[in-house]
């Protein structure tokens, strides 16, 4: 049998902080395009496109901090601390959009509810990769 080659480690974390960031600059500066893409149900106008904005800057911020604090060969204490960071806030939003279903269809709670799941997965596994010897 066959093995898989182990993914290395720090560059595997860039590259998740990268996309995270990326996510946050689209999310933040093509907001409109993004809202048109991810909530098919309601306009991108108002609160929504302010709310989207917000949520873009921050993740872009999560991403560019992580990218940073992974710049070296070996995982830093402040890498840790943006991944744990960056899940928190993730675990907020599934948190959010559950407890706001009474004030949106249920595509849209269904759709605040996982749009966060691959941002914490990705810093669950980021943070298991961390934690190895």
């Amino acid at each position: 049998m066959a093995m898989v080659p182990a993914v290395e480690t720090m560059p595997a974390i860039r590259a998740v902080a990268a996309a995270r960031a990326a996510f946050g600059f689209a999310l933040a500066f093509r907001t409109e395009k993004m809202l048109r893409l991810m909530v098919r149900d309601a306009p991108p106008t108002g609160s929504l496109f302010t709310f989207a904005r917000t949520v873009g800057v921050r993740d872009l911020v999560f991403g560019l901090g992580a990218l940073v604090a992974a710049r070296g060969e070996t995982p830093s204490p402040e890498l840790t601390r943006w991944v744990k960071a960056w899940i928190a806030s993730d675990i907020g939003d599934v948190i959010g959009g559950a407890t706001a279903s009474k004030h949106m269809s249920r595509g849209g709670t269904l759709t605040a509810v996982a749009a966060p799941l691959p941002f914490i997965a990705a810093g669950v596994w980021t943070l298991r990769r961390l934690s190895k010897p």
